[in-house]
């Protein structure tokens, strides 16, 4: 024990420096309680409802809906693109906003939803443009990118090991998008189903899955890379 003011060494049963005589501190000392530096009181925590929170996002979100429908039905001349904008903002709604309606949202059921309400999205504007790209291109690559997508989230989520089983996989069925994506372009807007590029993210996207399989079935490899890399 050292005193406070000049510091030398105290035995433990001094109550007085004897250099200096400043009083050592012991716990069977009373001490003089100083006033308080802020209020007794504690003060009240301002609670902000969370639901009246996205209530009111909503009702934000009905606002603009409404004012475009207004200018849709007021001025026939924005009649092209209000529905557009309608469209827009409702698929906002439906992938940005929606998910925050429920506490631990699960991804495995929101994804095909986003994709469903971008489905529809897209064959309004198919319908409303006159085309005929929706089956014959949009419906397709949205179902297979749905499924290659919900597969990957809902495998890592439900499994706790496999992790580079689970990529390497998704890497190679990246890699057949693509060519089902370049196939799908030739056969409704080239009139040709005819391979040209897709062969190059094809190839790379199978030996970078093949080589994340491969770490993930030899294990040396798999703990030296992991040493090395943090993997």
């Amino acid at each position: 024990m050292y005193c406070v003011k000049c510091g030398v060494e105290l035995a433990d049963t001094e109550k007085v420096c004897p250099l200096c005589g400043t009083k050592v501190y012991h716990p069977e000392l009373t001490r003089a309680e100083a006033e308080p530096t802020y209020p007794a009181g504690k003060s009240e925590e301002i609670k902000v409802s969370y639901r009246g929170v996205m209530f009111a996002i909503t009702l934000a979100f009905a606002a603009v809906i409404a004012q475009l429908l207004i200018c849709r039905f007021s001025f026939p001349s924005t009649d092209s693109w209000a529905g557009l904008a309608i469209g827009g903002v409702i698929l906002f709604y439906i992938i940005v906003v929606l998910p925050f309606w429920f506490r631990h949202p699960n991804p495995v059921i929101f994804v095909p939803i986003d994709y469903a309400a971008t489905a529809l999205y897209l064959l309004y504007i198919n319908i409303l443009l006159g085309g005929h790209w929706f089956l014959s291109f949009a419906f397709p690559l949205l179902g297979a990118s749905c499924l290659i997508v919900t597969a990957v989230i809902a495998l890592v989520r439900y499994l706790r090991h496999g992790y580079l089983y689970i990529f390497g996989g998704a890497l190679i069925a990246h890699g057949g998008f693509m060519v089902l994506l370049e196939f799908l372009i030739g056969i409704t807007f080239l009139g040709s189903g005819r391979l040209r590029w897709s062969y190059f993210p094809l190839v790379a996207c199978f030996i970078l899955g093949m080589g994340l399989i491969i770490i993930a079935i030899v294990k040396p490899l798999k703990e030296s890379l992991k040493k090395k890399l943090f993997f």
